[in-house]
């Protein structure tokens, strides 16, 4: 659980995949002394700290930070899929709510503070 293992808590690991785009700083700590840091996220509020730590990564030369944004080609995707279907990769879900709470959702989204998806199930 995210509140209760803050992120100094946590291993080391040579690639972490930051979704959500606001703790750089501590997700860096978190990195294997080669490791990786990949953003899929951008910290609106602060663009110019986000440009910072790519900047500064590729000076300092380890624990490099990355944002990605692409268009994955089918074959990729079947091999995120294989690593879903194996479970090697679990997505973190927050919350699954029917179609008619989906105003519920947006107002958590936008409150701030949560870790892992909201999932609208649509059946």
């Amino acid at each position: 659980d995210h509140r209760a293992t803050p992120l100094a808590d946590l291993d080391r690991y040579d690639v972490v995949l930051d979704t959500v785009g606001t703790e750089h700083r501590a997700l860096q700590r978190r990195l294997t002394a080669d490791g990786r840091l990949v953003s899929i996220a951008f910290d609106i509020d602060r663009p110019v700290r986000s440009i910072g730590w790519i900047l500064g990564s590729a000076v300092q030369g380890h624990r490099r930070v990355r944002f990605f944004s692409g268009n994955p080609k089918h074959d990729l995707l079947a091999e995120l899929t294989a690593y879903v279907e194996r479970e090697d990769l679990r997505p973190v879900v927050d919350t699954v709510r029917p179609l008619a709470e989906i105003a519920a959702a947006h107002r958590a989204l936008e409150a701030g503070g949560v870790r892992g998806k909201h999932v609208i199930g649509l059946v």
